[in-house]
């Protein structure tokens, strides 16, 4: 039943969308001493999955709760490796990304148990998004004879692994999915591509999503609700090379660009049933900043930061391949994979 509602409200929502003039209230996320913040992902208990970076260019991932800044696990990997948080369910369980000197590992934190996702066979396996059933998704890559690197995507749920590729694609990203077991990312043609395009995949179906703007050659959404609203990231051939282009927010055939005011580069990233959004938008510096857009906020929060004694040990499992002993972060430079490219935007 709650599908054929959802449907009707998505259907009655599209009329309105279409004929809507948009006025948004963004609001500019930055951790407190940190040197750059990225925010991700929000769930409909305004909780907000990102990270931050410390003196030394490391990203930690964070979760943002009752405008405090939360440090997740900062005793086990999270804290000590390079790591950061994409999604957060409304059950409060975060996924995303950590990584070391030899790989990128996917994780996923529940319940203060934290689990370490590898592909079988990867070379590197990122947890991009998580719905309220517990699905994950994300990608994973890996060489081929001839060194070139490809990157697929994959479904997993209590264990089990299922790989996601868009039909005749060399990249499939898996990057977002919601309750009604729809998952948005982007693919392409390969290494050596010069483009990029989104899609939306349900039950078998593939359908290829394109931002109608001007000039446009990469497309990438990054999340979707339960209502069909999708918000991502698009770019010129130009912007591409810059590494700056603009957010979007669609429904249907009806896009809206998103641009966090003055800013050089704005990217978005989650949204909620609620249509709260977050994002990331760029200075001209090269400074990296978040945004969340929430409902009828009339003033910014002020987040602080929770005190770490606050915070618990959470238990790691499935993580040969990573140091679980609580040590001290390294006072420089974390060395990870140069791999590590354009869709950490």
């Amino acid at each position: 039943m709650k599908r054929f509602v959802v449907l009707a409200v998505a259907l009655s929502a599209c009329a309105s969308f279409a004929n809507a003039q948009f006025k948004f209230k963004y609001c500019s996320i930055d951790y407190p001493a940190g040197y750059g913040t990225v925010t991700r992902g929000i769930n409909e208990r305004g909780q907000i999955a990102g990270s931050y970076a410390d003196q030394y260019g490391n990203l930690h991932a964070m979760l943002i709760q009752n405008d405090t800044f939360i440090p997740l696990a900062p005793t086990t990997v999270l804290g000590t490796e390079y790591s950061d948080a994409f999604k957060v369910n409304d059950r409060g369980d975060v996924v995303g990304e950590v990584c070391d000197s030899v790989a990128c590992h996917g994780f996923l934190l529940r319940n203060g148990v934290l689990t370490i996702l590898d592909y079988p066979g990867a070379a590197d396996t990122v947890a991009w998004g998580i719905n309220n059933s517990g699905e994950i998704v994300g990608w994973w890559d890996v060489y081929d004879s001839s060194g070139n690197l490809y990157e697929h995507g994959f479904r997993w749920k209590d264990g089990n692994f299922s790989e996601l590729t868009f039909p005749g694609s060399g990249d499939t990203y898996a990057i977002g999915n919601n309750d009604l077991d729809v998952v948005v990312g982007g693919w392409d043609s390969g290494p050596t591509t010069t483009s990029e395009q989104g899609y939306a995949y349900w039950r078998g179906w593939w359908f290829s999503i394109e931002a109608p703007f001007p000039d446009v050659a990469y497309t990438q959404p990054n999340d979707i609700n339960d209502f069909g609203l999708i918000v991502g990231e698009e770019y010129t051939p130009a912007e591409w090379e810059a590494y700056l282009g603009h957010g979007f927010l669609a429904f249907g055939r009806q896009y809206i660009q998103l641009n966090f005011p003055d800013a050089a580069g704005t990217t978005a990233w989650g949204i909620n049933s609620f249509g709260e959004m977050v994002g990331n938008w760029f200075d001209s510096n090269g400074g990296t900043h978040g945004w969340v857009v929430r409902r009828r906020e009339e003033t910014c929060p002020s987040i602080q930061v929770q005190d770490s004694s606050q915070l618990s040990s959470p238990q790691v499992l499935d993580s040969s391949q990573l140091s679980s002993t609580p040590v001290k972060p390294a006072a420089g430079r974390i060395s990870v994979p140069g791999r590590l490219g354009m869709m950490r935007r």
